[in-house]
């Protein structure tokens, strides 16, 4: 019985540390927000929390790209290691969206509820993409 209870005292640990340092996917005010010239997709760079940090560490902070379609919908989510590390403005290609030295991020076709609920679960789970991967 000892057991079962604190099983689940560490997994409600476990969770409550997680949606307190989970990824915004949703920041109200984000880093970057660009809108492709057709206006079908948007991309927004989103500040993570850091648990500690020292003065003049704010640009050290980690983050996510954020790839949307024109109803809202999640595309695709690639994390960021330090946000200070965007310094160019998103390049709209044909097929794809290219942060120059952090990430590329392909348009998704017919994007759906489910996808969208995908790529939250992918980003709180910590399992997207990560910026080292596109250097």
């Amino acid at each position: 019985m000892k057991t079962i209870l604190l099983g689940l005292v560490g997994l409600a640990a476990f969770i409550g540390i997680a949606a307190a340092t989970a990824p915004p996917v949703d920041c109200a005010d984000p880093v970057l927000h660009s809108v492709s010239p057709d206006a079908r997709h948007s991309l927004a760079i989103c500040r993570g929390q850091r648990l500690v940090a020292m003065p003049g560490q704010s640009g050290d902070a980690p983050g996510h790209a954020v790839l949307r379609d024109a109803t809202g919908r999640i595309e695709g989510v690639v994390a960021i290691e330090a946000i200070n590390a965007v310094g160019h403005a998103p390049r709209w290609e044909e097929a794809a969206v290219d942060l120059p030295l952090i990430a590329r991020i392909g348009y998704a076709r017919g994007t759906t509820m489910l996808d969208d609920g995908f790529w939250r679960l992918r980003a709180w789970l910590r399992a997207v993409p990560r910026d080292e991967e596109f250097r």
